[in-house]
């Protein structure tokens, strides 16, 4: 299993448990992300560096991909939890844990179809029991769907777990130069892709400037994201006052505090 200690088995489980709970409840907006999964799983694993980094790539293209109703997209959180291990165990770095990881997230669509499906089957069964004044029943049916909703998550991870190094290595082996060429590069442009992504759904025509400055901060100047995060977050925070009278009506309370304290 990767050469991985029970310990580390054990808590790797453990994240994809929480995380499966955190996506089908609560919905915390911390937990389930790609980043916060990547670094935690880098750090069990001693990598805390390439764990941030993959999280953080796999944040970036899965931005604008959003399974709205009962629509069922790629797992990025999955894809996360299986390249981060097969990246650093492996020791291919992150290209190969992409080549293992991505078709897992990708296919994890059939899971979540099943999923869905079964859950109908679940609440028909709840319903039911209501229907028939066995409520206590029917409160517990519903708690089938916390062990659905587990075994789509961990499934995939188990799977992928059992498969072990020798089959990514056996994999690795197989790939021709080009393929693993191409996916060095698809690794570079697939956190574009989803940013582009990002783009479509935002005011970009009208906030054109912006956009330009950030590129250009970051592109020629050398300014890190975190630095172009923090620009941005003011200008956004000074358009936002500019364009509702903000610090007019600031000032203007001011001033209306400073007269009533000369008329006293």
């Amino acid at each position: 299993m990767f050469g991985l200690t029970a310990l580390q088995l054990i808590a790797i489980l453990l994240l994809t448990e929480i995380v499966a709970l955190d996506s089908g409840g609560p919905q915390t907006q911390v937990i389930s992300k790609p980043l916060f999964v990547g670094a935690v799983i880098g750090a069990l694993l001693g990598d805390l560096k390439q764990g941030l980094f993959i999280g953080g790539t796999l944040q970036l293209m899965s931005m604008g991909i959003v399974g709205l109703g009962g629509a069922s997209v790629p797992n990025y959180i999955i894809t996360t939890i299986i390249t981060t291990i097969v990246a650093i165990q492996s020791g291919e770095g992150y290209e190969i844990g992409l080549a293992v990881g991505l078709p897992v997230g990708m296919l994890f669509v059939n899971l979540d179809v099943l999923h869905k499906i079964l859950n109908g089957y679940v609440m028909r069964w709840s319903q039911k029991s209501f229907n028939e004044h066995k409520f206590d029943k029917g409160i517990k049916v519903l708690y089938l769907h916390l062990v659905l909703m587990s075994l789509k998550y961990l499934i995939p991870v188990v799977v992928v777990l059992i498969a072990g190094q020798a089959v990514t290595e056996t994999i690795v082996a197989a790939l021709p130069t080009w393929l693993f060429n191409g996916m060095k590069v698809a690794g570079k442009i697939l956190p574009v892709t989803g940013m582009a992504m990002l783009l479509n759904y935002m005011p970009v025509k009208k906030n054109f400037l912006y956009l330009c400055i950030g590129f250009v901060m970051y592109a020629y100047m050398g300014v890190g994201t975190l630095g172009v995060a923090i620009i941005g977050f003011g200008l956004a925070f000074k358009y936002y006052f500019d364009k509702t009278n903000g610090f007019a009506s600031v000032q203007q309370t001011n001033n209306t505090n400073a007269g009533g304290l000369e008329d006293e």
